[in-house]
């Protein structure tokens, strides 16, 4: 008995993983050293869908949105015409059919609170106390509502 056969990209992608990478961008950041860089961290952390990471190769920022062109059998619309990103990507080494990598994932603001202070980050001290207090201040199962920007009201 050998070993199985090597599944090629299609398979591990629409089976396998569901085409998880094709449900988020992530992006590189430059790892934080000012208090500003923190306080950044801190709105994209207060974002539904939003999560930043560190692992081997540095910081990243995650976003959970969906490629257009990501049909409902997790295979892509415009295949082979797709982007080069995704023509490189190795699925044989996809994330989301091994463990993951990440030394550690912040998914909220107060993971980054939490994050801060175990690591003593003297610098970014004040953005988590500030995380801390807005915490207290608000009251439980509230959400943000929508913002109307320059005279565009909210759908409703």
């Amino acid at each position: 008995m050998g070993r199985p056969p090597k599944k090629d990209q299609f398979s591990i992608c629409t089976q396998d993983c569901g085409a998880r990478c094709c449900r988020y961008i992530t992006v590189e950041i430059p790892g934080p050293r000012s208090r500003d860089d923190w306080d950044e961290m801190r709105w994209w952390l207060a974002h539904e869908g939003s999560m930043v990471s560190k692992d081997e190769d540095g910081w990243c920022l995650h976003v959970q949105t969906p490629c257009s062109h990501l049909r409902p059998d997790n295979a892509c619309a415009i295949y082979p015409h797709h982007m080069r990103t995704c023509n490189d990507y190795d699925a044989s080494n996809c994330e989301f059919t091994g463990p993951l990598d990440h030394e550690f994932e912040l998914r909220s603001e107060l993971d980054l609170a939490g994050y801060i202070e175990r690591r003593g980050l003297k610098r970014a001290a004040p953005i988590a106390q500030a995380i801390r207090r807005a915490a207290r201040r608000k009251p439980q199962g509230q959400t943000a509502g929508l913002v109307a920007l320059r005279g565009l009201s909210a759908p409703g």
